[in-house]
């Protein structure tokens, strides 16, 4: 098997963000060993981690606040979800004008709920990972 790698190559590697083994773009190389990576599912940079750490193994989920806040978010997410039909949803754009509660489909997030709408070109929306600030009326 060839060792050689190269920038913007490929590979599987640990991700802590995902907390998963998922696909990753080399950014850096030491010594022909890729050093600096980037997951290609949440975007995050970090050094290249063949497997989970063994702290990360031990350590109870339960106890991360940010994951505590992410299942909140996502329990809100479903909730507000239910009852409402995603096939009505309004396919998501810049020039768009939306209101609060609107459930909207955007290309790269998917479905989202309308949390707020900040001021006249800039709306809160509530996706399944999390709510974005999107524009609006552009």
């Amino acid at each position: 098997m060839d060792n050689s790698y190269t920038e913007g190559e490929f590979i599987k590697a640990w991700c802590p963000r995902c907390a998963l083994k998922s696909d990753h773009t080399i950014i850096a190389l030491v010594n022909n060993s890729p050093k600096k990576i980037k997951c290609n599912i949440c975007d995050e940079y970090h050094n290249l981690r063949a497997k989970q750490s063994a702290n990360s193994q031990t350590r109870p989920k339960s106890t991360n606040r940010k994951a505590k806040s992410r299942e909140a978010m996502y329990e809100e997410y479903l909730y507000r979800l239910r009852g409402d039909d995603p096939a009505n949803s309004i396919k998501y754009t810049i020039k768009g004008n939306y209101r609060k509660d609107q459930i909207i489909d955007h290309l790269k997030f998917g479905i989202g709920i309308v949390l707020s709408v900040i001021q006249i070109n800039k709306i809160e929306i509530l996706f399944k990972d999390g709510p974005r600030l999107l524009t609006q009326n552009q």
